[in-house]
């Protein structure tokens, strides 16, 4: 059995959707979440900018819930911590 990791699906489809970046292949999904292949070459590359996103040096003045951002950054910093907590139990 693969092991997988959940995240929210915002942040997963801005990164695949929007940017056009490689993510790990979605194995399941909910309304709200995705569980990815935690296996998947493309796990740091995910997580690279996930970090980059949940910096908050990165969208500080920008992320007021007014900005449109402020779902984006939330969801980035879900998706690291999710990712992190499975590298690192």
């Amino acid at each position: 059995m693969t092991d997988l990791i959940r995240i929210p699906k915002v942040f997963y489809d801005d990164h695949t959707v929007n940017l056009s970046l490689e993510a790990p292949p979605v194995v399941r999904e909910t309304k709200r979440h995705y569980w990815i292949d935690a296996s998947s070459e493309h796990l740091a590359e995910l997580l690279s900018n996930a970090s980059f996103y949940a910096d908050p040096r990165c969208f500080d003045a920008k992320s007021s819930p007014e900005s449109g951002l402020f779902g984006l950054i939330a969801s980035a910093r879900a998706t690291e911590q999710a990712i992190e907590k499975y590298l690192n139990p």
